[in-house]
């Protein structure tokens, strides 16, 4: 599924992410129309359907669960879909100016490293599964695969004072999990995502802002990576 929660060796990925805010209360009662969850999942397919290339801010907050601290991190993601996808950290100073980029169609992720000046290559598959990021990249900014979750309404809650459908996803593989998607009602995106691990802590939140959709990004700038020292893997 969408790989937000994973920390690599260089990244805290989200993806996801795709992916969000403190402090957000839940309602009993908002001014939005009812729906079931087959229609936000029908909405939330159609409008990501029509989206070609995107960029979006996300700010992450990650929770250690021994003690309670947490790592917060802001980083942009870049997008031309389905398969191109560019994450450059811009927060905490340590990651800053760390990218991993990921060419699906060729199955192929290069990460760069700006303290080393190296950009490690390796298939992406491979990546995803050691790293717990999931391949399905185009769902870390959509809900996941009703095929392998279960899907809920969660009632509503407010993000940045405004109201949005919120929808829960348990993993079928391992229920004891779930996901939070603040689903925007005239948008159809996700504007906030939580993850609670099995023991039902939240263990991540993030926040997506200052999104671009279809405004012509080029697909050179998402590929460009400064000079540096390649490895293979």
């Amino acid at each position: 599924m969408h790989g937000w929660r994973s920390i690599t060796s260089s990244f805290i990925v989200p993806l996801a992410a795709l992916l969000l805010l403190a402090g957000t209360a839940r309602v009993e009662k908002a001014d939005l129309p009812a729906v079931t969850i087959e229609e936000i999942v029908q909405q939330v397919e159609a409008k990501f359907s029509t989206i070609t290339e995107i960029e979006v801010t996300v700010e992450v907050e990650q929770y250690n669960a021994t003690d309670g601290s947490v790592t917060p991190g802001r980083g942009r993601l870049l997008a031309v879909l389905p398969d191109l996808f560019r994450f450059e950290w811009l927060e905490p100073d340590m990651l800053a100016g760390s990218i991993l980029l990921v060419d699906r169609a060729k199955n192929e992720a290069r990460q760069y490293n700006p303290i080393r000046e190296e950009i490690i290559v390796q298939r992406w598959d491979r990546l995803a599964e050691q790293q717990n990021l999931g391949q399905e990249l185009n769902r870390w900014l959509s809900l996941p695969n009703p095929d392998n979750y279960e899907l809920t309404l969660g009632g509503i809650a407010y993000n940045d004072s405004e109201p949005h459908y919120v929808v829960l996803a348990r993993p079928l593989s391992d229920p004891r999990q779930l996901y939070e998607f603040y689903v925007h009602p005239d948008s159809w995106m996700i504007s906030q995502f939580r993850y609670y691990n099995v023991d039902g802590r939240l263990a991540l939140r993030a926040v997506l802002r200052d999104l671009r959709i279809n405004a012509g990004l080029d697909e050179e700038r998402v590929r460009a990576l400064p000079e540096a020292i390649v490895r293979y893997r």
